[in-house]
């Protein structure tokens, strides 16, 4: 027999006295009186002295056993094994999850975080083993807990701890890899209810072997919320750290492009994030990037401050329609799995931008459609169409346009302005520009609506800018904002030749919301709102209050915003901004299913996926596709390693196609900050655990066997105390009652 908290003992035992204490002080507090009558009632209790002083006694030692009991309840009694056998019961199983996202790889010397683990796993086996009792062990890795369905087993679940069992662990703990996963310990311990932790016989002891990162308990109210909700079908939870120190570690935590993928053979921007998670700056950071294969030259980064990101900027070509990738990489450092970053695409020829232009002329449609697709051999990568309002509700699906933009609009219909909301909240762009005629009603109470439709703000009427000739402020005031790289720096010369006369002001009152959810990108140099965006879903509007096009309209000309020289370069820097907004289904994280889906009719349903692999050779995994909504659909389910993966695909008519999809690590796993023992004690505040080093795990032999009495000792207190609730009946004396009395 053995005490989880010992120490109560001694404050609890010497409490067992107190009932025959108070039955000695109330002795002491009778007084003899000798009285004729008396000596009749003496007589009598001497006739019964026995049987009195029996209840007497009976009742004292139930009171004394129910506060020994009571003590015996809070010092969380177990029962050795051995002994319980002698009734044909007493299992120890023991639950041990082990961290494996991909910050335990952290190396040092001759040793990992896994490592550690691993050894603290044959550690516990060897001590177990040398128990006499029936002794059981489940070992579950994270990112196999975050998987597991309720009432499913791990691989190793409820085996005997014997000789056998051992020889088979070297294997099971030879092929346990980091996962490139950020699965945590509110992940895994999520999966404890979900085991079929059956048996009444049994004392479950749960292991949590981490390296309790800062990242991850910074807050750690789940967890402990968690470990309080197990903690109750649990004999005792130990922590197990595999890590002590921090240590420095850089990381690539995005490969993307700056405004968007345009079209094949059309220069793109791209940005490669690194990020320095160690506590001393770091110098002359080199980054080797791959296109499609080939070595790009490498890119280097001066300094990146501590605990701080740095980007570069750097500029791709892809020749040719169809799938494409990059890749980013550092040199080796701690953790591996964040030293690389990937991007892929699927580039048309070009990409559709819908046009829509309300004004009776429709010279703004043509202005925009030549400055997007000038001709000749300059190639911009967009394909512009123009279109009646109509287009939006009879098209299917408006997710292939890369842009939609608005001008001179003055309604639309109901199901057009459904289709245009489902586009944005989708993740398209969608460009407004307002002009002659705009109907204000229609845009504050359909297109504004209180603030939750797609305009960004409320119109009052158009109003037109003061001679501007004694100003020396140029009618346009420009933020740094990507739409506006164009005008900033040495081209601000340009900035000048914009001139607005008439424009939409905005109700005086008006002010963008605090949630940050409406942004004015440019005023006019009286301070009014110009170029406003707003977020809306998953997409984004940006709204000009002046019109686009040098039309004349009853109010004369509004600006000659289409005529400056950096016209087509702000056209296109908006769509692009507008198309960026649309999520990328080639760019997804490790963990998350690669689904493919094309129409029925235009493709074979053999798919063959193929996986990422070192040099020439790729392996690869055909799956047939299943039909699902009039889609051939194929899916590989929770995508385990980062790179770039490609589908071959059929037409029924023409040459096979390939497409790319990239898959990284989650990002930020790689801070390798370690959670101090004495933050990791208050996070954890109120829940009952044991904290060690894997380095010298020792766990006392009586912790890991035995049963726990609570639930017993809870129902013996409660006899206990009813039983002396019937003998304080009984000892004490009640008088009959009166016949006749009231």
């Amino acid at each position: 027999m053995s005490f989880l908290f010992p120490a109560l003992l001694t404050i609890g035992l010497p409490l067992v006295a107190v009932p025959l204490l108070i039955h000695l002080i109330n002795l002491r507090r009778q007084r003899k009186i000798r009285w004729a009558a008396m000596q009749f009632l003496i007589e009598s209790q001497r006739q019964n002295k026995r049987w009195i002083l029996l209840k007497q006694w009976l009742l004292l030692a139930a009171r004394t056993a129910a506060i020994a009991v009571l003590v015996l309840l809070l010092a969380h009694v177990v029962v050795r094994n051995e002994w319980l056998r002698l009734l044909g019961s007493g299992t120890t199983h023991h639950v041990v999850l082990v961290d494996d996202s991909y910050s335990i790889s952290d190396r040092w010397e001759n040793t990992s975080a896994l490592g550690e683990a691993k050894r603290a796993v044959e550690a516990i086996v060897e001590q177990a083993q040398r128990e006499s009792d029936s002794q059981l062990m489940t070992l579950l890795r994270f990112s196999e807990a975050a998987r597991l369905s309720a009432g499913a087993q791990p691989e190793v679940f409820a085996q005997a701890i014997d000789d056998n069992f051992r020889s088979k662990l070297a294997a099971v703990l030879a092929g346990w890899q980091p996962s490139q996963t950020d699965v945590g310990p509110a992940d895994a311990l999520k999966a404890i209810p979900r085991l079929p932790l059956v048996g009444e016989d049994q004392t479950v002891i749960l292991y949590l072997l981490s390296d309790f990162r800062t990242r991850q308990f910074a807050s750690a109210t789940d967890v402990r919320k968690l470990l309080e909700d197990v903690q109750q079908d649990l004999a005792q939870v130990h922590l197990v750290r595999c890590v002590r120190e921090t240590r420095p570690n850089l990381a690539i935590t995005s490969l993307e492009p700056e405004s968007g993928v345009r079209a094949a053979g059309v220069e793109t921007w791209m940005n490669v994030t690194v990020a320095n998670y160690g506590e001393q700056p770091v110098r002359g950071v080199l980054v080797p990037l791959e296109q499609d294969g080939d070595a790009l030259p490498s890119l280097s980064l001066d300094e990146i401050p501590a605990g701080k990101e740095s980007t570069k900027k750097f500029r791709v070509q892809f020749a040719g329609i169809g799938a494409h990738w990059l890749s980013a990489a550092l040199e080796p450092d701690t953790v591996d799995a964040d030293n690389h970053r990937f991007f892929a695409c699927q580039l048309p020829a070009a990409r559709p931008v819908l046009v829509i232009d309300g004004s009776p002329d429709g010279r703004g449609a043509r202005q925009l459609s030549l400055a997007l697709d000038p001709g000749g051999n300059t190639h911009t990568g967009w394909s512009p169409h123009v279109e009646p309002a109509s287009y939006l509700a009879r098209t299917d699906d408006l997710t292939g346009e890369a842009a939609i933009v608005l001008m001179d609009v003055a309604t639309l219909k109901d199901d057009e302005l459904a289709a245009l909301e489902k586009y944005v909240d989708n993740g398209g762009g969608v460009a407004w520009f307002v002009g002659s005629e705009t109907n204000r009603d229609f845009t504050n109470e359909r297109l504004y609506r209180g603030g939750t439709g797609l305009f960004p703000m409320p119109l009052a009427l158009p109003t037109q800018l003061l001679d501007s000739r004694h100003e020396t402020t140029p009618d346009i005031v420009v933020s740094n904002h990507t739409l506006f790289h164009a005008l900033s720096g040495r081209r601000n010369g340009f900035l000048p030749l914009l001139l607005v006369d008439y424009y939409y002001a905005v109700p005086s009152d008006w002010a963008p919301p605090a949630d940050g959810s409406v942004n004015v990108l440019a005023r006019l140099r009286n301070d009014a709102p110009l170029v406003v965006e707003k977020k809306f879903g998953k997409g984004r509007v940006v709204a000009q209050l002046t019109k686009l096009s040098t039309g004349d309209t009853p109010l004369g000309r509004w600006t000659n915003w289409s005529l400056n020289p950096l016209f087509p370069v702000l056209a296109n820097e908006l769509v692009a901004y507008l198309a960026a907004g649309q999520p990328n289904d080639a760019v997804q994280l490790v963990g998350d299913d690669l689904v493919v889906r094309v129409p029925e009719e235009k493709y074979d349903p053999a798919f063959r996926f193929f996986l990422p692999g070192d040099g020439g050779t790729r392996p690869e995994l055909p799956i047939d596709a299943v039909l699902e909504d009039g889609q051939w659909t194929a899916k590989l389910e929770n995508v385990s390693a980062s790179g770039v993966y490609e589908v071959q695909l059929q037409p029924l008519e023409g040459p096979p196609e390939r497409r790319a999809f990239a898959f990284n690590v989650p990002a930020g796993e790689g801070d390798l900050h370690v959670v101090s023992r004495a933050d990791l004690i208050r996070q954890l505040a109120g829940v009952d655990f044991q904290l060690h080093d894997a380095a010298d795990l020792s766990i006392h032999q009586q912790q890991l066997a035995g049963l726990q009495l609570g639930d017993a000792l809870l129902a013996t207190l409660v006899v206990m105390l009813l039983l002396e609730q019937v003998l304080a009946y009984i000892a004490s004396f009640h008088a009959p009652p009166v016949p006749g009395a009231k």
